[in-house]
């Protein structure tokens, strides 16, 4: 991004632990500083403007990710995001499944039962609509709905079917 920086994903605390942050403003800049305690380098000319930061990107990422380091993911979105500075963790699947509290509060991750696997957790509509409902169901087995495809929806004849379960198309 052409029109932020510092603006990365940085490694935090933990094992394959990330946040991004993107500091976008001289505002941004100000609160980002006073979050990560106003080290000297902060105050340095190389830093002092956006267009500074965008020249010096690659050091500026070393600088904002010894600080990061010392953090973990979560703490560092929390005290970015309190400051007004945009950040968030960059989340696994199990932060997505278990821990991310839009999609827990949706309860977008939803419980289904097949014959085969048994209980498993699929995700859910990644939109709701108030006059139209969403319900979840799981994918059919194969085959599962041969007949009513055959007969209902292609109008076949009990003779035509019966020819391809002989030619083998059909089980």
């Amino acid at each position: 991004c052409s029109y932020a920086a510092p603006h990365n994903a940085y490694r935090c605390r933990g094992e394959d632990r990330w946040c991004a942050i993107a500091v976008f403003t001289d505002e941004d800049w100000g609160n980002f500083c006073k979050v990560i305690g106003s080290p000297a380098w902060t105050k340095e000319p190389k830093f002092s403007t956006l267009l500074a930061r965008k020249e010096n990107e690659k050091e500026l990422d070393g600088l904002v990710e010894k600080w990061t380091t010392n953090h973990t993911a979560e703490e560092v979105m929390s005290m970015m995001q309190a400051a007004g500075v945009a950040a968030g963790v960059v989340e696994n699947a199990e932060d997505l499944m278990e821990y991310d509290p839009q999609l827990k509060h949706r309860h977008f991750f939803c419980e289904l039962d097949h014959p085969e696997i048994g209980t498993y957790r699929a995700a859910g509509s990644p939109f709701i609509l108030s006059k139209s409902p969403y319900e979840l169901q799981r994918a059919p087995l194969l085959s599962e709905h041969n007949e009513y495809v055959v007969k209902e929806i292609l109008s076949m004849s009990d003779e035509e079917i019966a020819e391809l379960v002989i030619e083998g198309v059909l089980e």
